[in-house]
């Protein structure tokens, strides 16, 4: 017999947002469990008239993928906490089939305390890549800067409090043995805005939407036969030395990506920002 279920696939995105799915039924009450029918492939909705999570995690810890079973073909609301993700229709999910659920945004934007020429603030665009991951700008500062200014952060940052230069810790993970981590990312040589790179685009589920990229130029000086290019870190892992993310390629691959932890902290690199936010909840994702 064919149970009549589907698979919600729960990415819990970081270790901080809360996470609470709960299910309501057509008319409107929420669902508790699914009662098997004797000797019958279907079932029967068990239904409260107080809420039920199908599946919670606390907000401390815990990002990952988590999978819920859930009722097909019958109508019903998924909702995460007080926002409803999805309402089927009366056929409902179809059954064996999985579906991907994010508990917050993958992107958004925020603004900056950059002033344009008409004077209004600047908005820059925002991507997670990878679960649990920060949230990357999808531009660089504008100009070159040493260590100690990438360094400063709140109202004293290039762009103020709503981002700041990440650490290690934070983007670690894209490294894996000195090369790209592809159990999480693909790299793919780009020419874009008159620069030599690399755009990273996430792979895992949840992560694979075309919005989920992010252009990394090189240096000036890169050509499609070698493309180098580094930004700063926060991090002084040795003494009197900054650290700084490396990368090198071609157009054919991107085959080494590691930090270095003894950079000259008055050299001037490029500058990637990051949200300072941990966690963006679902109608929060525009940052002002």
């Amino acid at each position: 017999m064919d149970a009549k279920v589907a698979v919600l696939r729960i990415v819990k995105v970081d270790n901080y947002g809360p996470c609470d799915i709960y299910l309501k039924t057509a008319n409107g009450k929420y669902v508790s469990g699914l009662k098997a029918k004797k000797n019958d492939a279907g079932y029967d909705v068990v239904e409260s008239d107080t809420k039920v999570s199908v599946f919670h995690k606390d907000s401390n810890g815990n990002a990952g993928i988590y999978y819920v079973i859930v009722p097909a073909e019958v109508k019903i609301s998924v909702w995460n906490n007080d926002r409803c993700f999805k309402t089927t229709k009366d056929a409902g999910l179809t059954a064996r089939k999985y579906y991907t659920l994010t508990s917050g945004p993958t992107s958004g934007t925020a603004t900056t305390t950059v002033k344009l020429a008409d004077g209004t603030t600047k908005t820059v665009k925002w991507v997670q890549l990878w679960i649990g991951g920060p949230r990357i700008a999808t531009e660089n500062v504008a100009e070159k800067m040493n260590w100690t200014e990438a360094r400063k952060t709140g109202d004293d940052y290039v762009w103020g409090k709503n981002w700041h230069t990440p650490s290690l810790d934070e983007v670690e993970v894209i490294s894996k043995n000195s090369m790209p981590n592809t159990d999480i990312l693909d790299a793919t040589y780009e020419y874009n805005n008159n620069r030599h790179g690399f755009t990273l685009k996430g792979k895992q589920p949840g992560y694979t939407n075309p919005n989920n990229t992010v252009f990394f130029p090189g240096l000036d000086s890169s050509i499609e036969t070698y493309v180098e290019g580094k930004f700063w870190l926060t991090d002084e892992k040795v003494k009197g030395y900054g650290t700084s993310m490396n990368f090198t390629g071609s157009s054919e691959a991107l085959y080494y990506l590691h930090p270095n932890t003894k950079d000259h902290t008055y050299s001037e690199y490029e500058v990637r920002p990051v949200l300072t936010i941990n966690t963006v909840l679902w109608g929060e994702q525009n940052i002002k």
